[in-house]
Order: C-alpha cells, then sequence, then structure tokens
C-alpha cells in the first residue's frame, strides 16, 4: 500500500519525466514563443474579442454580417502565417496527444475502483 510520500515521489518523478520529454519540451518552447512574439500576442486578443463580438451576436440572436464573417477569415489566416502560433499549433497537437496517454495509463488502474458502467 503507497502512502502519501510514496504517492508524491513517484508523482514527481512523472513530472520530471514529462519536463525532460521532447514532445512537452517542444510545446513549452513553442508557447514562449508565442509569449514573446508581441504580434502574435496582438493578434490572439484580436481574434479572441472579435470571436466574443460574434458569439455575442448569437446568443443575442442578431444576424452576422458578412464583413464580421470576412473580419474572422482574415484573423484565421494571419495566424495560420504567424510563426509563432504554427510552431504552437503544431506542438500542441502531439502535447495533447502524448498527455491524453499518461492519463489513460493513469486512469486504467482506477477504472476497477469504479466498478462496473450501468447498462444504458
Amino acid at each position: 500500500m503507497a502512502d502519501d510520500q510514496d504517492l508524491l515521489g513517484k508523482a514527481t518523478a512523472l513530472g520530471q519525466a514529462l519536463a525532460s520529454h521532447p514532445r512537452v519540451r517542444e510545446h513549452y518552447a513553442a508557447q514562449r514563443g508565442v509569449r514573446e512574439d508581441a504580434a502574435a500576442q496582438q493578434l490572439l486578443r484580436d481574434y479572441q474579442t472579435h470571436l466574443n463580438h460574434i458569439h455575442q451576436l448569437e446568443a443575442e440572436q442578431k444576424p452576422i454580417e458578412v464583413a464580421d464573417k470576412q473580419k474572422l477569415k482574415d484573423f484565421e489566416t494571419q495566424m495560420a502565417g504567424n510563426e509563432a502560433l504554427k510552431a504552437l499549433m503544431r506542438t500542441q497537437a502531439n502535447y495533447v496527444a502524448l498527455m491524453a496517454q499518461v492519463n489513460q495509463a493513469m486512469e486504467a488502474p482506477l477504472a476497477g475502483l469504479r466498478g462496473p458502467e450501468p447498462a444504458k
């Protein structure tokens, strides 16, 4: 039976293993690249502001003008052309896949504790 300190030690070891994994390191480097790129930061802020505007229109059941749709598409095109954002998107897919595998590996031993799933 694992005590708290043993469990925390294993969690720390997992954190260290993740921190040294190439996919994790690449993703964190890409995140830093975006944080250090003022143009990427501004583009993300502008895109999010415009996306929020469109969501507000939808929530109010107001029409979304063609110009608003085009502006959103323009932001997406600009983001696709930004090197820092491209690197982030490329590494994010690998990072998320790795973390999903790690979570699945941790969940597998816990599944038996939950008992059988109820019939649908």
